[in-house]
């Protein structure tokens, strides 16, 4: 039976896969060390959330280190004028493609995991609602649990005929069946997750006693996460037009534009994950008078007062206050009330100050 006809391949510009891999491995990087130097500025502990994000980060490191060493040796962007189910397209080449591919598979999703895990501590940190946080006890196992069972389901797509991934079509149609339901069970939960993890924090935000300003700009810090959900979006979309098109896609195009927005989901969600935390230390950077000026034009309240002040993780503590906060000592003058159910309504600097790790002590 005659192959069907190969359409015009697609992500065939290696210097242009190189570059896109650099700029958002250092972009990505960029983020995780300023979230570090914002600490070592407030002279505030580490906590779980930064190793885990840092661990990411090395990950996606090791992923970036692969896309460019699969474009180098023209396993990745150089099309093969074959699909992937063309017996004669079976060579070295697209062997090396799909065991680049497949090390993506597993450590991307590592790396996710790794990610969701480290903004699921940072809301922990950051708010002491008990029952808040006997949800995030489940939803924290829910995310190992997804994390694992992707990673064991990637290895284990072809039983124990794992050699039949990189064999004749016939040989991966007979051993690896599961392969594509279980990728599109895991893009469908990637982004589900990614989305739960978003919404996580609106409802305590809501019931925290703000004015209409604060609220608007606490909702925006944590509304950066959504980068994240675009991103998982985005391979979902990638991932099901390449196994709609298996017949007929070049093989090297579709495993490159999987890799190549497997590495961008990475790298935007170590970004999305960084972007609460960089608060303070962009303040001192980018000015807000212009932010400000769009909320008084949308109506949004400009109440300044001190009852009404912005919560720490939102706002940019004093040049003063940051040099004389020693570790281990409490800002005069932080203690407040406490919102409704047991809400911090103010964290104290809470989710960089490791302080506030001592859960329930510190309520502002």
């Amino acid at each position: 039976m005659s192959q069907p006809q190969v359409s015009p391949p697609e992500y065939d510009s290696p210097g242009g896969l190189i570059a896109g891999s650099v700029i958002m491995w250092i972009f990505s990087t960029l983020c995780v060390g300023l979230r570090f130097y914002s600490k070592r500025w407030k002279r505030q502990g580490y906590i779980t959330a930064d190793w885990l994000i840092v661990v990411a980060a090395v990950f996606a490191t090791g992923m970036t280190v692969m896309e460019i060493y699969g474009v180098k040796e023209h396993a990745l962007g150089y099309p093969l004028g074959a699909s992937i189910e063309d017996p004669k397209a079976v060579n070295g080449r697209l062997n090396k493609a799909k065991h680049i591919e497949l090390s993506f598979l597993l450590l991307g999703i590592a790396t996710l995991g790794l990610i969701k895990l480290s903004v699921c501590f940072l809301f922990w940190h950051l708010f002491a609602r008990v029952v808040f946080r006997r949800f995030l006890m489940v939803w924290i196992a829910i995310i190992i649990a997804w994390t694992l069972a992707f990673v064991l389901g990637g290895l284990l797509e072809c039983g124990s005929h794992l050699k039949a991934l990189f064999g004749q079509p016939q040989e991966y149609l007979d051993h690896c069946g599961s392969a594509i339901p279980t990728g599109y069970a895991m893009v469908g939960s990637d982004v589900a997750t990614d989305l739960i993890t978003l919404l996580i924090p609106i409802p305590v935000i809501y019931s925290m006693k703000m004015d209409k300003r604060t609220r608007f700009l606490t909702l925006l810090t944590f509304m950066i996460g959504a980068l994240s959900v675009g991103a998982s979006v985005a391979k979902a979309y990638i991932y099901i037009k390449a196994s709609l098109g298996l017949w007929t896609s070049d093989a090297i195009s579709m495993l490159t534009g999987l890799s190549i927005w497997n590495l961008a989901e990475v790298h935007i969600g170590i970004v999305a994950a960084c972007g609460p935390t960089l608060r303070p230390i962009l303040a001192r950077i980018i000015p807000t008078e212009s932010l400000m000026s769009l909320m008084s034009l949308l109506g949004v309240s400009s109440n300044t007062s001190k009852q009404n002040e912005l919560p720490s993780f939102v706002k940019m503590p004093d040049a003063d206050s940051a040099e004389q906060l020693q570790p281990g000592a409490e800002k005069v003058g932080s203690k407040g009330a406490d919102g409704p159910h047991g809400v911090r309504q103010y964290e104290m600097e809470s989710w960089n100050d490791a302080e506030s790790e001592r859960r329930g002590q510190n309520h502002v």
